[in-house]
């Protein structure tokens, strides 16, 4: 379940109807209990069930493998990443590849890179 998809159904059920016709309960009810269940899911995610992280160290110029400590079911994440040389300044990442057990970046120097992953669906 997307943001998307809730905001859809909500709009379809509440303005997106035919003009002249009135709001249906049943359809307001499935929409609003749609928005509850995507609440419950956000919810889930914030209280890190479901989020994954990845901790390394590069070597400039060299591929760097950053693995989940608990793999995904599929690619359906997003992740957000930082990451600092050795005097505490941010170094640039260059992202590489993805996969299920982690995502494969580059960067210009020696750094120590966080990565936190938090999936897009209800099933991780």
């Amino acid at each position: 379940m997307t943001y998307a998809s809730v905001r859809s159904t909500i709009v379809n059920f509440l303005t997106g109807r035919t003009p002249g016709t009135q709001v249906q309960v049943a359809a307001h009810q499935a929409a609003e209990i749609m928005l509850l269940d995507y609440i419950e899911q956000v919810n889930t995610y914030v209280t890190g069930s479901v989020v994954r992280e990845a901790h390394a160290s590069s070597t400039a110029a060299v591929n760097c493998n950053l693995v989940w400590n608990n793999p995904f079911s599929n690619l359906n994440y997003s992740f957000v990443m930082t990451a600092f040389d050795a005097g505490g300044n941010p170094a640039e990442v260059k992202f590489i590849s993805k996969s299920t057990s982690g995502i494969v970046v580059k960067t210009l120097v020696n750094s120590t890179i966080n990565a936190l992953a938090i999936p897009f669906g209800i099933s991780p």
